[in-house]
């Protein structure tokens, strides 16, 4: 395959994850902008940050219908897989734009969950697994120590935390109770809700976090992925408003456990005595369930909203998420803790078992062309 097919590519997966990072967090911004009764138009700067993102989407997927037509060599390689789902991410993704207006002006004010917001969520999640998908299966056709593998690999950073995030909203859609417009009430019953956000949210967590470990294939990995990711969620949800942002500093020490979790994963000495090392499998189980132990606070400002009913407050405005969030925190945390800690866990053989795999599906490249693999492997 050409140098320059290659450098091409890069190019791509550098623009859909800038895309991509934009719009996410446009998204996760848009809800938080909802929520402080900030006025309902289509015409919002979180919009103009969503469908900026949209734009260098689309950018990116015309570059890669174009490289696909023109060089049908390109198909056969396992990465193609996410240039095709990006022209697939995009073009959804370009749909439920105007599609959304259009449903503003008919309908008014609309929930989280409307038929245009989940195709935007849908073509958004197609998107960030597309671009993470491709640098996993790119960097098997660079060489070892070149510089374009090190730059894939500090992509790899931004990528998986946008997955992550994209993820968790794709979750958020189904379980938060803000889906009750003017005309539709699409909100599903409380305890329905619960029960989706307790399965699915520390599940996701302990795979991406896993899966990103094993890429990234170092210690820090992992940590510099959640640090990212506590960061975005942050900057969108939390310091906008005056109510949430006491609890910052305590939320930012989610650091501590993703920490500990790395260096579990990779057997860290600092850690872990070098004569009494974890094996593979138990450092991964280990670090799945510290991560999914904590889902119910790195849910926070909004996964409170789905647990008001069933810890019996009411949940009226933004001004009341905190301190409800800490009042009831006694209550939830041993529940939360335990059913996070299973599906942590859950996550963590999924990961190892499937998720890896597919994601990094190279046998188009022929064993002795192969890169020689330093990273330390989790499997």
């Amino acid at each position: 395959m050409r140098t320059q097919d290659i450098s091409i590519s890069m190019v791509i997966f550098i623009i859909s994850t800038i895309g991509a990072f934009i719009q996410i967090e446009g998204a996760s911004w848009d809800v938080n902008f909802h929520l402080m009764k900030r006025p309902d138009t289509f015409f919002t700067p979180s919009h103009t940050m969503i469908y900026s993102g949209v734009g260098l989407l689309i950018i990116s997927a015309a570059i890669s219908a174009v490289l696909l037509i023109r060089n049908k060599e390109i198909l056969s390689k396992s990465f193609s897989t996410a240039l095709k789902l990006l022209i697939i991410g995009s073009i959804l993704s370009a749909v439920a734009g105007p599609s959304d207006y259009i449903w503003h002006s008919i309908f008014g004010i609309d929930g989280l969950l409307s038929p245009t917001h989940l195709a935007l969520l849908v073509g958004m999640l197609i998107n960030s697994i597309a671009t993470v998908l491709g640098l996993v299966r790119l960097i098997a056709h660079l060489p070892t120590n070149g510089r374009q593998r090190r730059v894939v690999k500090s992509l790899m950073i931004p990528a998986f935390a946008i997955m992550w995030l994209t993820m968790i909203w794709c979750v958020y859609i189904f379980a938060l109770p803000l889906s009750k417009g003017v005309h539709f009430n699409f909100n599903l019953d409380p305890v329905s809700e619960v029960i989706i956000a307790t399965v699915a949210l520390p599940l996701i967590d302990s795979i991406v976090f896993i899966a990103s470990s094993r890429f990234i294939g170092r210690f820090g990995g992992a940590t510099a992925v959640t640090a990212l990711l506590l960061t975005m969620i942050s900057f969108a949800n939390i310091i906008p408003s005056a109510h949430l942002a006491p609890f910052l500093p305590w939320y930012l020490m989610l650091i501590i456990p993703a920490i500990a979790s790395d260096m579990i994963l990779n057997n860290h000495h600092f850690l872990i005595k070098r004569s009494k090392k974890l094996g593979a499998k138990y450092s991964i189980i280990i670090s799945g369930a510290i991560i999914g132990a904590f889902f119910y606070i790195l849910g926070y400002p909004m996964l409170p909203i789905t647990f008001a009913e069933p810890l019996r407050y009411t949940f009226n405005s933004i001004d009341d998420i905190l301190v409800n969030f800490i009042d009831t925190l006694s209550i939830a945390i041993v529940p939360t803790t335990v059913f996070g800690i299973i599906m942590g866990i859950i996550g963590a053989i999924i990961a190892t078992k499937k998720i890896i795999k597919i994601l990094e599906a190279n046998n188009d490249v022929p064993s002795s062309r192969m890169p020689k693999q330093t990273d330390k492997k989790l499997h």
